[in-house]
């Protein structure tokens, strides 16, 4: 599995001083997007599910908790929470597919200063190549 991506989600704090990209908060489930050059990411670039791409978005769950658990408390939830619906949403079984799943995460910075409880799972090819379509069973 790669490495997990955490989330600093203070793109809406910075409204005006440029960057584009879609918010992590605003990824939807079938959003398609490339890798990232950092671990920790306001904004991801949107990729056309059709064109090469690294990941797509396949879930997006919150974490019920008040305070912040630490980091390794919200990568196990991740990893937990993740795979039922990626075998919903791939139509296989995790053990049958060539793909592999992560997640972008909060960070106690952005749990504790914008109230981010969201889990974004994602997945990607095991062999890291290019996906070039949609991995959703339905499309």
């Amino acid at each position: 599995m790669r490495i997990v991506i955490y989330v600093l989600a203070i793109g809406s704090l910075l409204a005006g001083c440029g960057g584009g990209g879609t918010a992590v908060k605003d990824l939807a489930v079938g959003d398609c997007f490339n890798d990232p050059d950092t671990e920790i990411v306001e904004t991801l670039d949107v990729a056309g599910c059709d064109e090469p791409h690294d990941n797509e978005v396949y879930a997006n769950l919150v974490v019920e908790e008040s305070l912040f658990p630490g980091d390794e408390v919200i990568a196990d939830f991740a990893v937990d929470v993740c795979l039922p619906p990626f075998e919903t949403y791939v139509g296989e079984s995790y053990i049958d597919s060539e793909l592999d799943y992560a997640f972008l995460a909060p960070t106690a910075i952005s749990w504790n200063t914008l109230g981010d409880r969201n889990i974004t799972c994602f997945l990607y090819s095991a062999d890291l190549s290019k996906l070039t379509t949609s991995a959703r069973a339905d499309s």
